[in-house]
């Protein structure tokens, strides 16, 4: 087992209608602290990465900061699960010292009168704000989790807004399946439409929002599972759980391999009409993660490639600085769902980039829901990179006072993804409503604050059509920012590989064409064709492949990803240009592909 999870006590200050672990008095053996010791070195045979220390309330325990300290041994890292009422800074210190690396804070709802009415505690809600306030002060990474039950079913969509103005990294709902009244669990169908209501407010405000892996939902219960799929990392270690059972209409669902089904104290209310299997892959390949999640996190936190340009290749490390977005489109190639990496990852990254004098784009998800942007920037500074870049939907830098702040702690440009024109087609892409006006926004004040800017336009069949008006909104409203038309990238299993979304070179290049005049017309600067999202040399309209890097890839550019047609050994030029990538090439083939014979002379030579 990579996570353990260790019953410290079994009493607690809170008395919650739902809990099935809270006794009335403690049994003297099993907390005796060289039975708790006994248990957590059982906790740490094999390869276990993670501790969790759990109760009843284990900050009852005068102890706990030495058990902390205990069980962290060797690097293990070590949770704390608590409803935090009984943490003060002194405390908060101390377990921090004792080497605590997370508290997950029990929160029924938000506001003295709901969370009371389900804890039973009088005071509890605001002793437990005092606590979190105190763990993260002491430097302790605190995660709120909250219980989907039948008493807060209408409160949980607030918690979310108000955890965002908090020092917490996000939310995680458990559900609880079993309690001493048997009422106090709510419905199968109830809880998808809770979840689902939290999930879009936790979108709207930036909040990372995951499910509790001590439970478990299984996706067929959400009438719309895409919009929750980032809740999910399923892999196919997931479908054994002995806790568990199926219904007959899991034998048609394509996660079924890595989904247990349903736990078996509630078989009973999972009624056939609760049940929608899945049987679209592209929602299946947005559940699922490869490995652990953190491996996932490791694996996905940096990537590195070279940009070209007049002075020859240039490293470029891309750090993700948190996964969650307040955007969802369908051609997202991040997995969204994963939680953030740890600040020090972060950092290591980032003084790698300023060892190597590369370029740090610094990116998600949405990389501005990060609270540590700016430290992050102004690190990248004092690390020696050659530069930093954003990347960014920008809905976050229309506050005028946070963009001003990146662009003096030294944001060199701002790579700002907006794939339409209007309001309609934008939202609809990114199935965010309401976020195209505050992109537009945000591009504003970022051309106010002297932050050089590059619009992303990720051709899709949603809006191929759109780009030469798009050129003119440019054109009229930021006749300083460039533009970089992008293609979809179906290059990881979140992508669909289905012409529903991803046009052919053929089919978008009229209205390329038409959008490249107008932007050559404008004084618009055009670029990124040369990149790994853009496009084969050879189908670019002759009057753009001047703007092509005449820089040699290195070895191994592209990571195998790309593919060339038989007739590209031929192309004088192969040595510059990747190809295609394989998930376009699987949908169109490499038919539109044609080898040049003298492409420099044929791009008017280089520079």
């Amino acid at each position: 087992m990579r996570v353990q999870r260790v019953v410290t006590n079994e009493t607690c200050n809170q008395n919650c209608r739902f809990c099935n672990a809270r006794r009335p008095a403690e049994d003297a053996a099993f907390v005796a602290p060289r039975a708790v010791r006994r248990r957590i070195d059982e906790a740490r045979l094999g390869d276990t990465r993670e501790i969790v220390l759990t109760g009843g309330e284990p900050t009852l325990r005068s102890d706990l900061a030495e058990l902390v300290r205990y069980a962290a041994r060797g690097g293990v890292r070590l949770v704390l699960e608590t409803n935090a009422a009984p943490i003060d800074e002194a405390r908060a210190r101390a377990l921090a010292e004792a080497g605590l690396h997370t508290a997950r804070v029990q929160l029924t709802a938000w506001g003295e009168e709901h969370a009371g009415a389900i804890t039973r505690d009088p005071g509890g809600f605001a002793a437990a704000l005092r606590g979190i306030g105190a763990l993260a002060a002491a430097g302790v990474r605190v995660e709120v989790t909250a219980p989907v039950v039948r008493r807060n079913l209408d409160l949980l969509e607030q918690l979310p807004r108000q955890l965002a103005q908090l020092p917490v990294t996000g939310l995680a709902l458990l559900v609880p399946t079993t309690a001493p009244d048997p009422d106090e669990c709510a419905g199968l169908a109830a809880v998808a439409a809770a979840v689902t209501r939290v999930a879009d407010e936790a979108r709207r405000v930036g909040l990372n929002l995951r499910l509790d892996p001590t439970t478990f939902l299984p996706p067929c219960i959400f009438e719309r599972p895409e919009r929750v799929a980032h809740l999910f990392a399923l892999n196919r270690g997931n479908a054994d759980r002995p806790d568990h059972g199926r219904v007959e209409a899991c034998a048609r669902c394509i996660v079924n391999d890595r989904c247990p089904g349903f736990p078996r104290s509630v078989l009973e209310r999972a009624s056939q009409a609760e049940v929608r299997p899945i049987e679209e892959h592209r929602v299946r390949r947005r559940l699922t993660v490869l490995s652990t999640v953190e491996e996932q996190i490791a694996r996905e936190l940096v990537s590195r490639q070279v940009v070209r340009g007049g002075y020859g290749a240039v490293p470029e490390y891309t750090v993700r600085v948190n996964f969650h977005c307040n955007q969802a489109c369908d051609f997202c190639f991040v997995s969204t769902h994963l939680p953030p990496a740890g600040d020090a990852q972060v950092r290591a990254a980032i003084e790698a980039a300023g060892r190597e004098g590369a370029v740090l784009v610094l990116s998600g998800g949405e990389p501005t829901l990060n609270p540590r942007l700016l430290e992050y920037v102004e690190l990248a500074r004092r690390c020696g990179v050659r530069a930093v870049e954003l990347q960014t939907n920008a809905i976050r830098l229309a506050d005028r006072a946070l963009t001003r702040a990146l662009a003096a702690a030294g944001i060199d440009q701002a790579t700002v993804s907006l794939h339409a024109s209007d309001a309609a087609t934008s939202d609809a892409i990114t199935a965010a409503p309401g976020t195209f006006e505050c992109t537009v926004r945000g591009i504003d004040e970022l051309s106010a604050a002297g932050v050089r800017v590059r619009l992303n336009f990720v051709f899709c069949q949603a809006n191929r059509e759109d780009f030469p008006r798009f050129v003119d909104m440019v054109a009229q409203r930021w006749p300083r920012a460039g533009i970089t038309p992008v293609f979809v990238g179906s290059h990881t299993d979140l992508v669909p590989r289905t012409s529903w979304l991803v046009p052919s070179f053929g089919e978008i290049m009229p209205d390329l064409a038409a959008g490249l005049a107008r932007a050559h017309a404008a004084g618009l600067e055009i670029g990124g064709f040369d990149t790994m999202c853009g496009m084969p040399l050879c189908v670019l309209p002759e009057t753009e492949r001047r703007f092509y890097s005449h820089v040699p890839l290195p070895p191994g550019a592209g990571d195998g990803e790309f593919v060339k047609a038989e007739g590209c050994a031929r192309c004088s030029e192969g040595h510059r240009c990747y190809g295609v990538r394989r998930g376009y090439a699987e949908i169109y083939g490499t038919g539109e592909l044609r080898p040049l014979a003298d492409a420099a002379a044929d791009a008017g030579g280089p520079p």
